[in-house]
């Protein structure tokens, strides 16, 4: 039973509550504003620590290259991890310098090249159209929307990217504060981890804060692995494809290797956005090629996906594909490209609190089995 005391701190609250609401609502613009203004304070410390997350990746691949070698145990835990992270950052300037002179050109060399030989051939594609019994006119629009589509969502990504980087840092010195943020992080993670803890369960009440670690190490763990995972299946993918094109003398070899590997990291479409365009690049030119071509990749992608990577990598985000497919819509229609490639994390930790909620409230009989995610 609530006392008077209780009953009026109660009633205080909810008008307290109501009147900032009101306020938050009757001056949205000023508030949305205000958030975009403090994000834009915050972006060298937030994009410090989305690039020690990212980071974090291979200096955890180092620390168990380390721990394998040193069979003993001799090693200390902070030793292999600061040989992680220096081998990491000695790595970093060769991985750039390899994507921006050789991969990335190539990448939109591709594009482009698929969109002019769309262009050239129109004339001819719409007469083959007509010959099979298809609208011409039907067939220029689409064409033409499919030009456009590719333009706008690959063939500008680097403008984008410049932009969208431009925009977020103001000066050089922001974008060295937030590396020598992510470097300081990654440097003394136990440390960082310990405080993180300790503040939230200062402040936040334990069944909360403990709610709110769980995910954050749920995240940190499934991010690792999808990232590690889908970065060495476009790598093997690209070099299969590219081996390949060389033995059987296909063209564009270069481009289209590199196409597959940077699209390989969309899960599910995009391996199949760079076939349809390596095979349309190629038709035009020599239709027997495209044959061999079509035959190849699909060869390539299977034994990568069923043969090479299971053995490597092993598990993966532990997702069906049904829901990584529905994840890659979602987030594509929210943020295009990248939200494609960012949203499987976010969408493996939500699926599996939600498998634990539906297990917590539909128990299982003795006659029943769990189906595996």
């Amino acid at each position: 039973m609530q006392t008077g005391k209780e009953s009026f701190r109660r009633a205080m609250l909810l008008i307290a509550f109501g009147v900032i609401l009101f306020a938050a609502v009757t001056h949205l613009q000023d508030l949305w504003q205000g958030v975009m203004g403090l994000l834009g304070l915050l972006s060298p410390i937030l994009l410090g620590g989305a690039f020690a997350l990212i980071l974090n990746v291979p200096v955890r691949g180092f620390e168990r290259i380390l721990a394998r070698m040193d069979g003993k145990g001799r090693m200390k835990p902070r030793t292999r991890s600061m040989l992680g992270l220096t081998l990491t950052l000695l790595l970093l300037p060769l991985v750039l310098v390899v994507v921006g002179q050789f991969i990335l050109p190539q990448f939109f060399s591709a594009v482009n090249g698929l969109v002019n030989l769309i262009r050239e051939n129109s004339a001819q594609i719409e007469y083959l159209a007509g010959e099979i019994g298809l609208d011409p006119q039907i067939v220029s629009q689409k064409l033409t929307e499919v030009s456009q589509w590719i333009s706008q969502n690959l063939g500008n990504l680097a403008g984008t990217a410049v932009s969208t980087i431009a925009n977020v840092f103001s000066s050089v010195a922001s974008i060295v504060m937030s590396l020598i943020l992510a470097i300081y992080l990654l440097a003394n993670k136990p440390r960082v981890k310990r405080q993180c803890e300790s503040l939230l369960r200062a402040f936040v009440p334990e069944k909360i804060s403990g709610a709110l670690l769980r995910v954050g190490r749920m995240f940190i763990g499934t991010f690792s692995v999808y990232l590690s995972r889908q970065c060495l299946e476009a790598c093997i993918l690209g070099s299969m494809l590219f081996l390949g094109m060389l033995i059987f003398g296909l063209p564009y070899a270069i481009s289209l290797s590199c196409l597959t590997a940077v699209m390989a990291l969309v899960p599910f479409i995009g391996a199949y956005m760079s076939f349809f365009i390596g095979t349309t690049m190629i038709v035009i030119m020599d239709p027997g090629k495209a044959l061999i071509f079509a035959i190849w990749f699909l060869v390539a992608q299977q034994v990568e996906g069923n043969v090479i990577y299971p053995h490597i990598v092993g598990g993966s985000v532990g997702l069906p594909a049904y829901v990584t497919l529905a994840g890659v819509f979602l987030g594509g229609a929210v943020a295009g490209i990248p939200g494609m490639v960012l949203i499987i994390p976010i969408v493996s930790v939500a699926y599996q609190l939600l498998k634990e909620a539906v297990d917590h409230r539909v128990p299982l009989t003795e006659d029943q089995t769990r189906p595996s995610p």
